[in-house]
């Protein structure tokens, strides 16, 4: 096997991209880690391809070239053997019995050598609604007595305290809230320069607004002053026109009883005599 990671658990390592070596194309991705429980050995990847994931393809630890932090690179056509993928299977969701008799919780995850694929660790957590928000615990792979298809038994003393795997979701979230508590002051130090900073910008726009308003007020004043200067001086030239021309216009002759009348001489004028007519010559005899 080519360069990989030192170490690796299987959360890490599923829905991770699986790329053919020599062709460069896309197999799928990984779907599930096979592990053989018995001798603490991962044997093996599935990957899903095809429409809808529908397609699977398992791959012995042979046939893995490389693990990187992005992709697994596998070579499909190897001359070794697979190595016991009969014997292995998923490992998550398996029971975990100890040898009191309890049943402790199940399994969900483990760490390996990314180079050999030896179990280091398996990780379960307990049963229930705990399961869900406390932390998954360790599980060394020489506490394990047994081994079946849906169970395994361990020693009791090695699952009475054991060692945390991973943080469970409780921590996690008690983390993120102390994380928040951290950042908070900080941040709210950033708001409170930010509200100060918005305040002053608001103060000097305001200051310019009203600079702006007094200065267009006064040049209003200004305008309105000079056209009203204007307005009453052509008002004054138009008075005196109107005097000058009133002034200037002959004088009427008021309207009297006693003014003098002319009349028509009816007498003086002269009377034409009609005109006369020659008299009809007299009309000749019947013959």
């Amino acid at each position: 096997m080519a360069e990989t990671l030192d170490t690796l658990r299987q959360g890490e390592l599923l829905n991770r991209l699986v790329i053919n070596i020599d062709t460069a194309e896309e197999v799928g991705r990984v779907s599930e880690v096979l592990v053989d429980t018995k001798t603490h050995q991962v044997e093996g990847i599935v990957c899903k391809t095809g429409l809808l994931n529908r397609e699977r393809q398992t791959f012995s630890w042979v046939q893995i070239e490389s693990i990187g932090k992005d992709s697994v690179v596998i070579k499909p056509v190897t001359d070794h053997a697979p190595q016991r993928l009969a014997e292995a299977h998923p490992i998550t969701g398996q029971e975990i019995w100890s040898d009191a008799g309890d049943r402790v919780g199940r399994l969900v995850d483990c760490r390996f050598n990314a180079r050999t694929g030896l179990i280091l660790a398996y990780g379960f957590v307990t049963e229930g609604l705990r399961g869900l928000t406390d932390d998954a615990y360790t599980l060394a792979p020489n506490a394990i007595i047994s081994v079946g298809r849906k169970r395994m038994m361990v020693q009791d003393a090695a699952v009475t305290n054991p060692a945390i795997f991973e943080a469970g979701l409780a921590k996690k979230a008690v983390s993120a809230v102390e994380n928040l508590k951290e950042d908070y002051t900080p941040t709210q130090t950033q708001l409170h320069t930010a509200r100060q900073q918005s305040q002053e910008v608001s103060a000097q726009l305001q200051d310019q607004a009203r600079k702006l308003k007094e200065q267009a007020t006064g040049q209003w004043k200004q305008v309105f002053g000079q056209v009203k200067q204007r307005t009453r001086k052509l008002r004054n030239q138009i008075r005196e026109t109107v005097t000058d021309v009133s002034a200037n216009l002959p004088a009427r002759q008021p309207l009297n009883s006693d003014r003098e009348t002319v009349t028509v001489d009816v007498d003086s004028m002269e009377v034409w005599p009609e005109e006369e007519f020659p008299p009809e010559p007299p009309s000749s005899p019947m013959q």
